[in-house]
C-alpha cells in the first residue's frame, strides 16, 4: 500500500462556475478551518470554504501543489509566493508557475 500523509484540506467553491479545488493543505482542523475564514476575506472569486481530512499520497499533494502555481501565475501573483513552499513541493509550485506563465504569454 501507497504511504499517504494526513491534511486538513481546505476546499474553496468558486462563485463563477460552483467548481471546488484544494484552496489549502495544513496538518491541523483548528489551523485549517481559521485558514478557511481567511480565505474567504482575501479571495472575492470564493463563495465559500469548508475543511475536509483528507489522507494523500506524494503524487496527490503534487499535483495540487503544480494547480496552485498554474492558478497563481494566471491571476498575476508574484513568483515569490514560492520561498513559503517547502521543499520538495517548492519545485513542484514552480513548475506549474512556468507552465501557467507560459500559457498568460500566448
Amino acid at each position: 500500500m501507497e504511504e499517504t500523509t494526513l491534511y486538513f484540506a481546505v476546499v474553496g467553491t468558486r462563485r463563477a462556475d460552483l467548481g471546488e479545488s484544494v484552496a489549502a493543505l495544513l496538518s491541523t482542523e483548528g489551523l485549517a478551518a481559521e485558514i478557511a475564514r481567511r480565505l474567504l476575506a482575501w479571495r472575492p472569486w470564493l463563495l465559500r470554504c469548508r475543511v475536509r481530512q483528507v489522507h494523500l499520497t506524494y503524487e496527490q499533494t503534487a499535483e495540487i501543489v503544480e494547480q496552485w502555481g498554474r492558478e497563481d501565475a494566471a491571476r498575476g501573483q508574484p513568483v515569490e509566493y514560492a520561498e513559503r513552499i517547502m521543499e520538495p513541493y517548492r519545485e513542484v509550485y514552480l513548475v506549474g508557475y512556468r507552465a501557467g506563465s507560459t500559457r498568460n504569454d500566448r
